[in-house]
């Protein structure tokens, strides 16, 4: 399977966070699975670290060996994904969430998300 990881659930691995559920912790340990992370990811994380809305125990470059260390693939934002954004309906109004649920849908991944408003979005395959 291919799945697309969220902001915080990311964020919860590299940390060691107990907010992240055994059930996707073993998910994510399963080597016979693809994990992707959107560039949009990275990039909420550094604006957030930059806001002071964030106070994390690793680095920026802690985080950027996290995903090489556990080979998560990075997709850069695409046009596609703004395409499939602007048909999406207006379910949840934060952005970096709207292009990450984009993304999940245009490269047909399954999204790990704990996020409510992520699941209202109908086209989406999400698992929690």
């Amino acid at each position: 399977m291919k799945y697309l990881i969220d902001t915080n659930i990311l964020i919860w691995c590299v940390e060691g966070n107990e907010k992240l559920p055994k059930k996707i912790r073993r998910l994510l340990e399963d080597k016979n699975n693809e994990y992707y992370i959107s560039i949009v990811t990275v990039w909420e994380i550094v604006m957030k670290m930059c806001k002071k809305n964030l106070w994390l125990n690793n680095s920026f470059d802690e985080i950027i060996g996290y995903l090489e260390t556990m080979n998560f693939t990075i997709i850069p934002l695409k046009i596609e994904h703004l395409k499939t954004n602007s048909t999406l309906p207006m379910l949840h109004k934060d952005p970096f969430d709207r292009i990450l649920v984009s993304t999940a849908i245009t490269e047909n991944l399954k999204f790990i998300t704990s996020d409510k408003e992520n699941h209202l979005y109908k086209n989406v395959k999400w698992i929690w």
